[in-house]
């Protein structure tokens, strides 16, 4: 049997398969192509409601986020630091690419209950800082609000349940500070 699919058909379908991953704010957007009859470029949908990060919601379990994510595992970030830096210990993923760029994700629990996804940049740079707001205002939008001063930055969006979070180096201080995105519910 023949069945044959509007451009229309994969239009709608290719725009479900970006809602089904709304929580990923912080992947890749779908190249979009147009057709030659198309009269113009049509923007990406933006995420209405984050409920979470990636394939994990709020309020997701220890045995559920390992199932969503089964390379999760404790690990220590920061071991490599100078005598009097920081080493968190997280639970999570070690290292996935985002943007072109490496992050360390920490699912943070409270009472067995997922409560905040932090994303910490493993490269300081300006382009991995402005890769990533690039990438959130194409995916969310403009800010609620910026924050800057001499040395930082900080952007903030709200997406229905979730706030989501970027902090980072700008000028000089972008060689020395990894952009740092968290998310947590409102």
């Amino acid at each position: 049997m023949n069945h044959r699919i509007s451009r229309l058909g994969l239009g709608l379908l290719a725009a479900l398969a970006f809602s089904a991953a709304a929580g990923t704010a912080l992947a890749a957007a779908p190249k979009h192509e147009t057709g030659k009859h198309e009269a113009a470029k049509k923007p990406p949908a933006k995420a209405k409601d984050l409920n979470g990060w990636g394939q994990v919601t709020w309020g997701m379990t220890h045995k559920q986020i390992l199932a969503a994510y089964p390379k999760a595992r404790e690990f220590e970030i920061g071991s490599g630091a100078p005598k009097g830096g920081q080493v968190r210990y997280l639970f999570g993923l070690e290292s996935v690419r985002l943007g072109g760029c490496a992050y360390a994700v920490d699912f943070e629990m409270k009472k067995n209950a997922l409560r905040r996804v932090t994303l910490y940049g493993l490269e300081a740079s300006k382009e991995c800082g402005d890769g990533v707001d690039a990438q959130l205002v194409k995916q969310l939008g403009a800010p609620a609000g910026r924050q800057k001063d001499a040395e930082s930055a900080s952007a903030e969006w709200k997406a229905g349940h979730t706030k989501v979070t970027l902090r980072r180096g700008i000028g000089k201080a972008a060689r020395k500070a990894a952009p740092v995105v968290e998310y947590q519910p409102k």
